[in-house]
């Protein structure tokens, strides 16, 4: 037999999957109620808010595993980990800016 290495899931990592799956099925709620509402009452804006919603929500879970990842490097004191997340934050930031800033 071998030993497992895997570290056991603790109370907070459990906490932050529950909330994970809760936005995820938030945002599928408000993307399913966005496109009745937009197929329903075309002229409204109540169906483009609910899908921006929905987007907004979906959008939100990856950013949830970087501050997860982020806190668990720096519990560990992984500073190869903590960097590269980091990082990783940094041009997801970057982009959106770079991306906010060419709208009109």
């Amino acid at each position: 037999m071998t030993a497992s290495t895997a570290q056991p899931e603790t109370s907070v990592a459990r906490i932050m999957s529950a909330v994970m799956v809760v936005v995820f099925w938030t945002a599928f709620a408000a993307l399913a109620a966005g496109l009745l509402l937009w197929l329903a009452v075309p002229a409204s804006d109540a169906g483009a808010l609910a899908l921006a919603g929905g987007l907004l929500g979906l959008l939100l879970i990856p950013m949830l595993r970087l501050i997860w990842a982020l806190a668990t490097a720096w519990a560990r004191r992984d500073w190869l980990m903590f960097g590269a997340t980091v990082m990783v934050l940094a041009i997801l930031v970057a982009l959106t800016l770079r991306d906010a800033a060419t709208l009109r």
